[in-house]
């Protein structure tokens, strides 16, 4: 009898251990989310883009096909549902990571109504930062599906 209740004394004590670690994750994510509108997220060919900037303006990209702002409201979405359901939260996250991949493939971003654009020469420090965070929110939201689904 006794060795059954600290096996069920370890077993709460790792519960415990596993949703402080995902609230660090999540904390952690947000910090990182929070720095990168601070810094140069893209160098160009014009001026440099800050994460701030691309924060407030992103959501243009959807008339080139630029993706990559959308997967802030997935993550937003996917951090809202952790707790309640982390199978969907998981799976928007991945679905976030997805969407910030894809701006690696860009090499120009329309200004101007004449068809003007400026080159991206680098990734910043800001981006980096940025796409950090959408990795940690996936490492998050995995270990808060297995925790949930250990419980059972």
């Amino acid at each position: 009898m006794n060795y059954s209740y600290s096996l069920k004394q370890k077993s709460e004590s790792l519960q415990i251990f596993w949703e402080i670690t995902v609230k660090l994750l999540v904390i952690s994510g947000l910090i990182l989310f929070s720095l990168s509108l601070y810094f140069i997220a893209l160098y160009t060919s014009g001026d440099d883009i800050y994460g701030i900037w691309l924060l407030l303006i992103g959501w243009i990209g959807i008339v080139f096909f630029q993706l990559s702002w959308f997967a802030n409201l997935l993550n937003l979405l996917a951090l809202l549902l952790l707790s309640t359901k982390p199978k969907i939260s998981l799976l928007l996250t991945l679905l976030a990571f997805l969407l910030a991949s894809q701006t690696f493939w860009f090499v120009e971003i329309p200004v101007g109504l004449h068809q003007e654009k400026i080159y991206i020469k680098e990734l910043g420090l800001g981006f980096y930062l940025w796409y950090s965070a959408n990795g940690i929110f996936i490492l998050a939201a995995l270990i808060e599906t297995l925790r949930k689904k250990s419980k059972r």
